[in-house]
């Protein structure tokens, strides 16, 4: 089984008991009482519990299935701040793991609410996977791999949440993830070489997600429609190789993210998160061959550093906003003339330029104190450093090397800086 935030029912009461954990409820239905049952879904962190935890719905069983619907439920409560195992709870359950590798072996699974266990499915040959269409839960890994002939997911329509990974991969024949309306939760959602999937329609209702999103090597997928509504990503979002990848219009309503990574994809122009505002670990933008735009107008911090690395058609950055990152990283972008940070004020890490072909301006006029080194290297475009004008504090090493800038410009700057490491101005001015 995997870690997850959801727990049994009987589990739930005595930690609740013990450890005196949160828990707020209205109308409950008497446990014990006539045809009462449970379900247990994951809560994920927000509002209800700020770090999850676990939503647990009793009501009546008003259709006889053994299964807790939406419609049936009368009570939920909450209990937050721990981790446990994901469990089945309710309706008929499998115990994985379990491997389907035909059309016989995808029948014996309906009817089945819950798989105990990672569930694989691979080279079948129906086109749909409705025989899953009660399949609510898997505790571990479900993984779907291999599959040209399956062109829809509507048969996993009741699936909310999966305790490990969620892999798609290889299934030529699939275009959208329409039919995955209640899905809300995996350790991870990756979807790798799926030739035919154009784009992301289908997950609109992902509001806020806990686990990782990996979207890579999607040979045809244009745009991110689909992600339209995603705010929140408590994991990593990873955006790779993804060559007909033209827009991320899809992602206009994220506001904040554990780690964004955007690389590869061949075709994709303008790279433009018009709402973000919060990176808790880093951004790393590299190797996207004709990206023009980076914008980011509302970021206002990074955990960890931004890196943007060999984007050659790259002219405009606009991080207007940003106050603090760890660390400002930037090489081979050589068609950015101009870098513009107005309102940074603090690097606590390192601060890195090196090179840029065109880069003529460094403007930065907040920044006072950066934790590590700062680097200016290979900058021939460089004539001064005016825009670093407010810079006084360098807690490692400072290197100014191999830029246009004259010598002596190159060592007046260097020495306005009280620098707690080496002090290096050299083959300037060339």
């Amino acid at each position: 089984m995997k870690m997850s935030t959801r727990l049994s029912l009987s589990l739930t009461i005595a930690l609740a008991a013990s450890l005196g954990f949160a828990a707020c409820a209205t109308n409950d239905v008497t446990l014990g009482g006539p045809a009462t049952i449970v379900r247990v879904d994951p809560e994920a962190p927000g509002l209800t519990c700020a770090t999850g935890g676990t939503a647990i719905h009793t009501g009546l069983d008003l259709d006889g299935d053994t299964f807790l619907d939406d419609n049936e439920i009368a009570s939920t409560q909450h209990v937050c701040n721990g981790a446990t195992l994901l469990q089945c709870e309710g309706g008929v359950v499998k115990t994985g793991p379990i491997a389907v590798r035909s059309d016989a072996e995808l029948a014996t699974l309906a009817g089945v609410h819950c798989i105990d266990g990672d569930l694989l499915i691979a080279g079948v040959n129906a086109d749909t996977l409705d025989e899953l269409a009660d399949l609510t839960v898997v505790t571990g890994d479900l993984v779907i791999v291999a599959n040209p002939a399956i062109t829809s997911l509507q048969g996993l329509g009741e699936l909310r949440i999966v305790g490990g990974t969620m892999l798609l991969q290889g299934n030529d024949g699939l275009v959208n993830l329409a039919g995955l309306a209640k899905f809300r939760n995996a350790s991870a959602l990756s979807l790798v070489g799926n030739n035919a999937l154009t784009s992301l329609a289908g997950l609109e209702d992902l509001h806020e997600f806990a686990g990782s999103l990996r979207i890579a090597n999607n040979t045809a997928l244009s745009s991110l429609q689909g992600l339209n509504n995603l705010a929140t990503c408590h994991g990593t979002l990873t955006l790779r190789g993804n060559n007909s990848l033209t827009s991320i219009a899809g992602l206009a309503n994220l506001r904040d993210i554990k780690l964004l990574e955007i690389a590869s994809n061949k075709a994709l122009a303008t790279i433009a998160l018009p709402l973000l505002q919060k990176i808790d670990v880093r951004l790393l933008v590299t190797d996207n061959a004709v990206a023009t735009q980076l914008a980011v107008p509302m970021l206002v911090t990074t955990g960890d550093f931004i890196r943007i690395d060999n984007n050659p058609m790259l002219t405009q950055i606009d991080a207007g906003m940003l106050v603090t990152t760890a660390g400002w990283t930037m090489t081979g972008d050589a068609a950015l003339v101009a870098l513009n940070l107005p309102n940074l004020t603090f690097v606590t890490s390192g601060f890195d330029v090196r090179n840029m072909s065109k880069l003529a301006t460094i403007s930065a006029p907040l920044l006072t104190s950066v934790g590590t080194d700062v680097t200016l290297d290979t900058l021939p475009a460089l004539l001064d450093f005016a825009g670093l004008a407010g810079l006084r504090n360098v807690g490692g090493n400072l290197t100014i090397s191999n830029n246009k800038a004259p010598q002596a410009v190159c060592q007046q700057f260097a020495s306005r800086i009280a620098v707690s490491g080496s002090v290096t101005v050299r083959n300037n001015g060339l």
